[in-house]
């Protein structure tokens, strides 16, 4: 889908806390939403489902429906297993169920009309060191109330919710106008071309909800984008001195990198207590340093979050390379490395170091920026980074900002051997969602947040890729986002209510 810039249309609602809805509106009149029948089908959720919910999400997170290089989703074992996991659950409900390899689709009902609701089976690498299970084993001891493991936010546990919506609606026999489509994707975190393809030959439902994000109602998701630049190293080491040789850190792109290691070799007392003493002046990370003859090593601890978020995260490689950069260091990689973080990146969001490349809008936000890994490798050493970008100027402006930046550090510094290259991918917005409505309300009511409205995220969700596609959940507002992060949980108390408002919301918009 081609992401729209918002027009003058957009930003009065907005501003009026709306969004412009054509047409009739699905579900009840604005004050009866939810109504009895929906609020009591939900109660009947809650009551009947809510531990089955939790076990369910257990099964799911145990399924370790990580992308493997080298290997197509639909064709890892894990995945495979899930497909046989979700088809026995589709049948125990009586639901239909299709098998599309890349998506798969758990159907109730035969109404002419449809309804999409979107969620992701696969999720983000994690690091088993920093859990205290197994984060492939859903944890509901180590931190009371708290529902913790991979997926639990994103997005297994709105996956698991959903089904048991949809059955609740069944033991009701709800009358539905509109038949209801779970649609589960496999590639969400890693790829969306088979979501594309799949979707090139099937035709969505003309409303989708994907549980995929934050509440109250996302109608707004800033574009993509992403630099992968490479210093190489010297072709003969520096003698002499103390040098820096290694600067790694990271896990993926899409995360905030909370661990970064460097190496200096030829460390002398006077460097290790000049060091020591600049960290002492870090309040965000921590460092540990390690002493071996002339090699000092130090780690750099930070906080990961969504690099879509990242100011709730604690970035260690930048904040490693700051406490670098005031020293002088001989030719390395890793030390052009520290001096092109320190010069373009820093340790701010929001991109103000990198040449003209930051800009806001006023609804979705500003830009923000990550330097998410640290790679070394044949080529030298590879920084992945990453940005989010609003509405408010085109993918090419944005990609020339981009190369004049880099290109201008390269002539200041004289390091012209740094390759590097760039995508950048569109803003998506949706004005005319004739469920936005319906979903403010239900969350109003269950949260008595009475002046909610839309939103905008940094974050891309599948969404974006179907007819008047918004997310719903599953994150309150000023709740820090966990998921793609090494300490992902939901709280039971909201997950539970998760299930409570999408059992609600389905029944408005689906029932006749």
């Amino acid at each position: 889908m081609i992401a729209k810039k918002p027009g003058l249309k957009l930003l009065i609602l907005l501003a009026l806390g709306g969004v412009a809805c054509e047409g009739p509106q699905p579900g009840a009149a604005a004050s009866e939403r939810p109504s009895a029948r929906s609020r009591e089908i939900a109660r009947h959720a809650v009551e009947a489902y809510a531990d089955a919910a939790v076990a369910t999400l257990a099964d799911l997170v145990a399924f370790e429906t990580v992308h493997q290089e080298g290997t197509v989703n639909a064709e890892n074992p894990e995945f495979r297993a899930l497909t046989a996991y979700l088809a026995a659950q589709a049948e125990a409900f009586g639901f239909d169920f299709e098998d599309h390899g890349a998506v798969v689709i758990i159907g109730y009902g035969d109404a002419r009309q449809r309804l999409g609701i979107v969620a992701h089976a696969d999720v983000q690498p994690a690091d088993p060191a920093k859990w205290a299970a197994s984060p492939f084993s859903l944890d509901a001891e180590s931190e009371p109330g708290r529902l913790v493991g991979r997926g639990t936010e994103d997005d297994k546990g709105p996956l698991a919710c959903a089904l048991w919506a949809m059955k609740a609606l069944a033991d009701r026999e709800l009358p539905l106008k509109r038949r209801i489509e779970l649609i589960v994707a496999y590639t969400e975190e890693s790829d969306w071309e088979p979501i594309r393809e799949f979707l090139a030959t099937w035709e969505p439902p003309a409303i989708n909800v994907a549980f995929d994000a934050e509440y109250p109602v996302v109608v707004a998701e800033k574009g993509w984008g992403q630099v992968i630049l490479t210093l190489p190293e010297a072709a003969s080491p520096p003698t002499g001195g103390p040098a820096l040789v290694e600067l790694t850190g990271g896990a993926f792109l899409s995360q905030v990198p909370e661990d970064a290691t460097a190496r200096i070799d030829g460390a002398t007392d006077e460097l290790e207590t000049a060091l020591r003493q600049a960290a002492a002046g870090d309040g965000e990370v921590s460092f540990v340093f390690e002493r071996d003859g002339t090699r000092l090593s130090i780690a750099a601890h930070g906080v990961s979050a969504h690099s879509s978020t990242p100011w709730a995260g604690r970035n260690a490689i930048t904040h490693l390379a700051a406490l670098l950069a005031p020293f002088e260091w001989p030719g390395t990689a890793a030390a052009h490395m520290v001096r092109f973080i320190d010069d373009l990146v820093g340790t701010g969001d929001n991109a103000e170091k990198f040449g003209d490349l930051a800009y806001a809008d006023d609804f979705m936000g500003p830009l923000t920026l990550t330097l998410a890994t640290l790679e070394r490798g044949a080529p030298g050493l590879t920084a992945g980074i990453s940005f989010r970008r609003p509405v408010g100027r085109s993918a090419t402006a944005v990609e020339a900002s981009v190369d004049a930046a880099i290109a201008a550090w390269k002539e200041r510094t004289g390091y012209t051997d740094l390759t590097y290259q760039s995508v950048v991918y569109d803003p998506y917005t949706v004005t005319d969602a004739p469920q936005v409505p319906v979903l403010l309300d239900v969350f109003r009511h269950y949260t008595g947040i009475e002046d909610a409205q839309p939103i905008s995220i940094g974050g891309g969700t599948n969404a974006r890729l179907l007819p008047n596609g918004v997310t719903f959940g599953p994150s309150m507002p000023g709740e820090a986002y966990t998921g793609h992060s090494e300490h992902e949980f939901i709280s039971r108390s909201q997950f539970v209510l998760n299930l409570e408002m999408y059992t609600a919301v389905l029944a408005e918009l689906a029932g006749d």
